[in-house]
């Protein structure tokens, strides 16, 4: 996912507002929100979802380990680049430097030659840093804590809940664009998506089924890449079309979408 929004999400914050005059009121407030979504529609999305990524989902490299340092050099490769491009140079960086270990003594000018061409040269000089830390204070270990994942610099909210996931097997929440716009789209429908991210973060983690995190965060993202993508969705045959609040809807201007005039067959 791109780092600016993995930072935008992990330095997001709720501003606080006034409490209501009348106290009765609270508890009807804090039942509402969570109540959301509900457990019919919770249980659709999740069941639905994951018989589609048994039949659709991705054979991808770093899905058959989970291996801690084989899942922050995929996550930190991901970033902004396409998944062709990353699988061959994938192999190649974890030959090079099968460990934290060998990593952190390797120059950094050698780490960025063998990253080459995958761009943006600031994210094999921030795997770097965080293999050395990773080395120095954990003894080659990377932690499974959050906030320990998240005092490393070039580790985001979004890193260290797919390292706690798919490393860890956890049920950590997950929020990359493809999922952003899967949970906006089938539970909101309204709004710029990136203005409701704290929402969506506790969606995402409303909806994990207990004990499936890995396949449910996997399947988010197949869906979004997939299925439900940014120009053309596969909205026909679609198996979430009986509960998406955006369905039927049709591209408008700057890559935004609208939900049709048409209305929606029963």
């Amino acid at each position: 996912m791109p780092p600016q929004l993995d930072d935008l999400m992990a330095s997001s914050t709720i501003s606080a507002s006034h409490a209501p005059k009348v106290s009765r009121k609270v508890p009807h407030k804090v039942s509402r929100q969570a109540s959301w979504p509900v457990g019919p529609v919770k249980r659709r999305f999740q069941t639905r979802l994951l018989k589609w990524y048994a039949s659709h989902g991705r054979d991808l490299p770093w899905r058959n380990t989970s291996d801690p340092y084989h899942i922050l050099v995929s996550e930190v490769m991901l970033q902004q680049t396409q998944v062709d491009r990353v699988i061959p140079k994938y192999h190649q960086f974890l030959s090079r430097y099968p460990s934290f270990e060998t990593l952190a003594s390797a120059p950094v000018k050698e780490v960025k030659n063998i990253w080459y061409p995958l761009g943006y040269n600031i994210r094999p000089e921030r795997l770097h840093s965080i293999a050395c830390e990773t080395v120095e204070r954990y003894g080659g270990r990377l932690p499974n804590d959050h906030d320990q994942l998240l005092s490393f610099k070039g580790i985001g909210r979004y890193t260290a809940g797919a390292i706690r996931s798919f490393a860890f097997n956890e049920d950590a929440p997950i929020l990359d664009t493809n999922v952003i716009r899967v949970l906006h789209r089938v539970f909101l429908a309204k709004g710029n998506p990136k203005k409701h991210v704290m929402k969506l973060w506790k969606l995402a983690e409303a909806l994990i089924p207990r004990g499936k995190g890995y396949d449910f965060n996997q399947a988010l993202m197949d869906f979004g890449a997939l299925r439900c993508t940014a120009r053309n969705p596969s909205c026909q045959g679609c198996p979430m079309t009986p509960i998406c609040k955006t369905f039927p809807f049709v591209a408008a201007r700057k890559g935004a979408w609208r939900k049709s005039s048409k209305s929606q067959p029963a």
